[in-house]
């Protein structure tokens, strides 16, 4: 039975404190786990967050995640390119420093989160290093082993100065604990892995059910964290790369460069999710350098605000989707359509772009999926009636591109236009093997800004090569 002081947290944490991460977590957990869930779906979670989506495209186009180099514009490609896995590892991570950015002790926080990071880090790598198949599951199942430190250290107010000054008197953590709180923060964590779903690897290690390997590159990657917390000179170092040469099987000389790698690895990647404090908290041995450390990662600039037209971009996402119809495994038409909606919202500057699929009927368009501002309403409730939205037909119909003006919808019914929120709309009709399938419809309902001419021909340009790349799909079977 769960006690009652870890459900308040539990509930005040869900609702009120970080309810944005374990939702992210739960969206991509699910996605991830569901044999159903393509690449685009993982993608249009991201896509939901403009912030992440710019860290992410960071993430996506540095040597560490993407060592060809070939440049990634869109989110739909990053996820192709880096894999489910990878992509888990860096949402997870920047979700978590974002919904942890404030805290009554941050100081305490930061450490938390430094050790954290550190940890998971040295784990990933000593998991490839052993060729485990499961290195970034690893990684964030070290990462989240201490989530339940980590949000009482954010979160707890006054309880929080009180379990300090008990651990300051001496008192040892867990007892302390126990006194202040009435259960244990480890068993906070393992709370929140179960009712947050935040993984099984993470709850058999919080349980003791991993396997004896995994057990052991978590443990030796915590070992190595908790050394380097407590301020490590050469003889410890020595003595940690003696344990990683014996369980890697490496020289101990290797081991002690994997280590190092490792650490300027974990703070290098911490600035990228977003934090250079944390990444300041992770200590280099006392006798390196840090300014002569290890090289830097290479983190290319992404433009954050993607509200204005930027031309460039949608030129890049459209070579980016030649690219992807020239390589094997095709890409599905879905990865095709995001990749379409990302070039016109984020290229194209609108404030919604949505595909509407046409029924078998040939009577109605539903929303099928979309990016931008209430675009998860129109996925629920905007169907379209060919035979009372004669706008709509005509495009069907004619198979011809219309920018239509806020003034000219009076073959629009009401029940649409109060949906769409009166404003100016692109529409592009979607044809596969010479018959229409749906429409694109782009829009700047929010903003209400105007739409110029340049911008409704670049539209219906990048929209013509959206239609020849899943009519190529199409062929192709």
């Amino acid at each position: 039975m769960v006690n009652a002081s870890i459900s308040d947290w539990i509930k005040q944490l869900s609702e009120e404190d970080m309810p944005i991460f374990a939702g992210t977590v739960a969206n991509v957990t699910k996605a991830l786990h569901s044999g159903k869930s393509s690449a685009s779906d993982v993608a249009n979670i991201i896509l939901q967050d403009a912030s992440l989506t710019s860290r992410v495209l960071k993430a996506a186009n540095t040597v560490h995640f993407n060592p060809t180099r070939h440049s990634i514009s869109t989110v739909s490609r990053a996820v192709m390119v880096m894999g489910f896995d990878q992509i888990k590892v860096i949402t997870l991570s920047m979700a978590l420093i974002d919904n942890l950015r404030v805290g009554e002790q941050r100081a305490q926080l930061i450490q938390e989160m430094a050790f954290a990071f550190h940890a998971a880090t040295q784990a990933q790598e000593f998991a490839k290093q052993l060729k485990l198949d499961d290195a970034e599951d690893i990684f964030v199942a070290t990462l989240l082993s201490r989530l339940g430190y980590m949000a009482f250290w954010a979160f707890a107010g006054e309880e929080s100065l009180t379990l300090l000054n008990e651990m300051h008197e001496g008192i040892e953590s867990t007892k302390a604990e126990l006194k202040v709180l009435g259960f244990r923060l480890t068993d906070l964590t393992k709370t929140l892995c179960h009712d947050w779903s935040l993984g099984e690897l993470l709850n058999d290690y919080l349980n003791n059910r991993l396997s004896a390997k995994n057990t052991k590159v978590i443990s030796l990657a915590v070992d190595i964290a908790t050394t380097a917390q407590q301020g490590w000179k050469q003889v410890e170092l020595e003595t940690v790369s003696k344990r990683v040469a014996q369980i890697c099987d490496v020289s101990v000389e290797k081991a002690k460069k994997l280590v190092l790698s490792n650490v300027n690895k974990s703070k290098e990647l911490t600035v990228l999710y977003g934090s250079e404090q944390i990444s300041r908290a992770i200590l280099l041995p006392d006798h390196i350098d840090e300014a002569e450390a290890l090289p830097k990662l290479d983190i290319p600039d992404v433009l954050n605000d993607f509200s204005a037209p930027d031309f460039d971009y949608l030129m890049r996402v459209s070579q980016e989707m030649t690219q992807v119809l020239q390589e094997l495994p095709l890409p599905s038409i879905s990865i095709v359509l995001e990749m379409t909606l990302e070039g016109l919202t984020r290229g194209l500057g609108m404030d919604r772009a949505v595909f509407m699929l046409l029924n078998e009927t040939r009577t109605k368009l539903t929303c099928k999926t979309g990016l931008g501002k209430q675009v998860d309403e129109l996925k629920q409730q905007l169907i379209i009636d060919l035979a009372s939205n004669q706008v709509f037909k005509r495009v069907v119909e004619q198979r011809q591109s219309l920018f239509l003006e806020k003034s000219n919808e009076d073959n629009i019914s009401k029940q649409i236009r109060a949906m769409l929120e009166g404003s100016s709309y692109l529409l592009m009709p979607v044809v596969v093997k010479n018959k229409v399938i749906g429409l694109f419809m782009a829009d700047r309902s929010s903003s209400k800004r105007d739409i110029s001419q340049q911008e409704f021909i670049a539209f219906q340009q990048f929209c013509q090569q959206t239609n020849m790349g899943i009519s190529f799909l199409a062929i192709q079977g």
